[in-house]
């Protein structure tokens, strides 16, 4: 092929190459390749500034360099898979800020050479941050209330009690005073008075309780 010809496919694929990194950093969605080693080969502009940086201080770094070393090994436990066997993997991830977690649902995508052998993977994040935040919540929600149903103890079916003294029979065959009773087998508590019938009974014949009532 003449070198002029050379020269103008050459310009071609870099404006092609141009035109594409364009439409990859223009979108919202954060998009990184990664060599092997974990070794970032590419970061879109999203993805820079979902961690805080730019590309620059991303790209020729490994995910160590950029994320705490716990988070940086669950991501890489899954790229070294998706290198050595060819499927295309989902990972959801938690980037740490400073305005707080964000998360998001990443698909790592092999990208295969002339070869057959995995060349890079290109991976593709979705921010789910508000979905997860809701599942937390209703997690916390429910541990809460786990957590209260353990502290209450209910009664239920039939309870023996005496027509005379009210009190009631446990399980054991003893009389408890049905305030004790309760109070055992459930989370209510007790203050005391005097209802309207037991002050007439205890007090009628009283010359200050039938004075007051008349008045």
């Amino acid at each position: 092929m003449p070198i002029d010809n050379l020269e103008g496919e050459l310009q071609r694929l870099r404006e092609s190459e141009r035109h594409y990194r364009v439409l990859l950093d223009e979108s919202g969605d954060p998009t990184f390749s990664f060599y092997p080693d974990g070794t970032y080969r590419y970061v879109n502009q999203a993805f820079a500034t979902g961690v805080g940086k730019t590309p620059q201080e991303i790209i020729g770094r490994t995910i160590w360099d950029i994320f705490e070393k716990n988070e940086a090994d669950k991501r890489f436990a899954v790229l070294k898979e998706v290198f050595t066997g060819g499927q295309t993997k989902e990972i959801e991830v938690k980037v740490p800020l400073p305005s707080g977690d964000t998360y998001y649902l990443t698909t790592a995508k092999p990208i295969f050479n002339a070869d057959g052998g995995v060349e890079t993977v290109i991976c593709t994040s979705k921010n789910i941050t508000k979905r997860k935040l809701a599942e937390i919540a209703l997690k916390e929600e429910h541990g809460r209330l786990v957590q209260a149903t353990k502290q209450i103890e209910t009664l239920s079916g039939l309870l023996p009690i005496c027509a005379e003294c009210k009190k009631v029979r446990d399980d054991k065959g003893y009389w408890n005073q049905i305030e004790s009773y309760i109070q055992k087998h459930s989370a209510a508590e007790f203050s005391h008075g005097i209802c309207p019938d037991c002050l007439d009974k205890i007090y009628g014949d009283q010359k200050w309780y039938k004075k007051r009532t008349a008045d």
